[in-house]
């Protein structure tokens, strides 16, 4: 993501508190500019991982592990609040805290705030799911 596309997001939520009848409009082409962005696991031989946020608010996180010989993909919609990633799962077929916990114990890399909601900072460059680290491609 460019530094251009960084400044004119927040050019446009500072220009959101003055003008609140735009408001919608000034998320609307903050999300436009901000683009697809992509995490994906680096060869581990235990899962493939990819979790696309796509330019259409919608996402979609694919897991094959080979290790328990599960292939499965979620899908929901993300937004962007106080430079976090918020990622809101339609369906959830397994359990988040599970999938978004880092086995690290040195810092959280997400938050789950409800049975369908996981909230990570935009700045990482990578973010754990299922134990295995997801670099921002």
């Amino acid at each position: 993501m460019g530094l251009f596309r960084i400044i004119k997001y927040r050019r446009l939520l500072n220009a959101r508190k003055k003008h609140y009848a735009s408001v919608a409009l000034s998320i609307a082409m903050a999300h436009a500019a901000l683009g697809a962005v992509k995490y994906k696991s680096l060869g581990n031989g235990m899962a493939d991982i990819s979790l696309d946020l796509e330019e259409d608010l919608n996402f979609k996180l694919a897991v094959n592990n080979s290790v328990q010989q599960q292939q499965y993909e979620l899908r929901g919609k993300w937004s962007l609040e106080k430079d976090s990633y918020v990622l809101k799962f339609k369906r959830p077929k397994i359990d988040l805290k599970q999938m978004f916990s880092g086995n690290a114990g040195f810092q959280a890399y997400s938050r789950i705030e409800d049975e369908k909601t996981v909230r990570f900072p935009r700045s990482r460059t990578g973010i754990m799911i299922d134990g295995i680290y997801c670099t921002r491609a």
